[in-house]
């Protein structure tokens, strides 16, 4: 049996991508902070209250982007400046982008039917 669309053209790269740039700017700000030799109880509380405005920040982003492409070029200069600064904001991006991409995968996989059934209820 000889599918007509290959492998890869039925994988969808878009969460991908954006799951493994939020991967890798994750181990970059843990990378910053073992290079400083310098993680404290403070740093991990800043790291978790920073998720909420990198989330509104990739929010706005989002919308910016498809309202207005050539303004776009603002929130993106801020995140460059933020991500190139901040190691805090380099692991709350990170782990705001893998929570973006992760959220909708599990609640598509924890309702994908089964297949076999007639209702999608397992026996």
């Amino acid at each position: 049996m000889i599918s007509d669309e290959s492998t890869s053209r039925n994988i969808a790269w878009g969460p991908w991508i954006i799951a493994v740039l939020g991967g890798a700017l994750f181990l970059l700000g843990v990378g910053r902070f073992v290079f400083r030799h310098r993680f404290g109880f403070t740093d991990a509380l800043y790291c978790c209250l920073t998720v909420l405005p990198a989330a509104f920040l990739l929010l706005v982003l989002a919308y910016v982007i498809q309202h207005a492409k050539l303004v776009s070029i603002i929130p993106l200069f801020a995140v460059g400046v933020l991500v190139f600064f901040s190691p805090i904001f380099d692991i709350a991006l990170g782990m705001t982008l893998i929570g973006a991409m992760a959220g909708p995968a599990l609640r598509d996989w924890k309702t994908k039917p089964v297949s076999g059934t007639a209702d999608g209820d397992a026996a």
